[in-house]
């Protein structure tokens, strides 16, 4: 599998994953380091946790989930696994890319890493995401949300719908207790959440927080503005 524009780092192959979204031990470990007990959050057995993050982590092969946007967009998340010295350490990122339609390229959103997840996307932006769009990728409402939910960072979030909609995604994926744990991945965060946006006055939406690949800065190069605009572009919640 190719990225347009991305380059892998090491010595791996990228391969589609996007099968990996039909078993419960995916999300386990997936949500894991956006709250405290997600492990459990789909009841898997300890071994078949254990069995998704050895997948997941393995240095020589790197997973990468597809979600397709209208207009011919995409998001693309990217489990990058490095191993260290002694060979039982490792090192890993989840960058989340998303892919324009118009350019061969991709752009950051966001990256989930050892050190913690950081925003990249409001809360009507995420919503827009789980409706389907495009063809092939990760086409399931549920697992849309709950694939780009780590990075998730909005000050101004609407916490009853949000609520409703993380509920209703973990229950379609099988979730154990889905109204307690959205609450949870919601309110009980480990990393981002509370980040502050801003739009000027042609509707392009930058993230406030210097952490976020959406932070704009004081004086952004003309590339920089591009890529802005781009990404609020491709994002927007009202595109067609």
């Amino acid at each position: 599998m190719e990225i347009p524009g991305y380059v892998v780092e090491a010595e791996a192959e990228l391969y589609d994953a996007t099968a990996l979204a039909e078993d419960p031990a995916f999300w386990s470990y997936h949500l894991c380091g956006t709250v405290n007990g997600a492990h459990e959050f789909f009841g898997v057995p300890d071994e078949d946790f254990r069995r998704m993050r050895d997948r997941l982590t393995d240095p020589t092969r790197w997973p990468v989930l597809t979600i397709s946007l209208s207009g011919g967009h995409a998001v693309f998340i990217v489990y990058e696994n490095y191993e260290l010295t002694p060979a039982v350490e490792y090192e890993y990122a989840v960058n989340y890319l998303l892919r324009p339609a118009a350019r061969a390229t991709t752009l950051p959103l966001s990256t989930t890493d050892m050190e913690g997840s950081y925003a990249g996307l409001r809360w009507p932006e995420l919503a827009a995401l789980a409706t389907p769009a495009g063809v092939g990728g990760i086409q399931r409402s549920g697992a849309r949300l709950l694939a780009t939910l780590p990075i998730l960072g909005d000050a101004d979030l609407p916490l009853a719908a949000a609520t409703d909609m993380v509920t209703e995604a973990l229950r379609e994926l099988g979730a154990t207790a889905p109204a307690a744990q959205a609450a949870a991945l919601l309110t009980d965060r480990e990393f981002c959440g509370d980040e502050s946006w801003a739009a000027n006055a042609d509707g392009v939406w930058t993230c406030e927080d210097k952490s976020s690949s959406r932070y704009r800065g004081d004086s952004p190069s003309p590339q920089r503005e591009t890529d802005l605009v781009t990404i609020s572009r491709a994002l927007d919640p009202h595109r067609t």
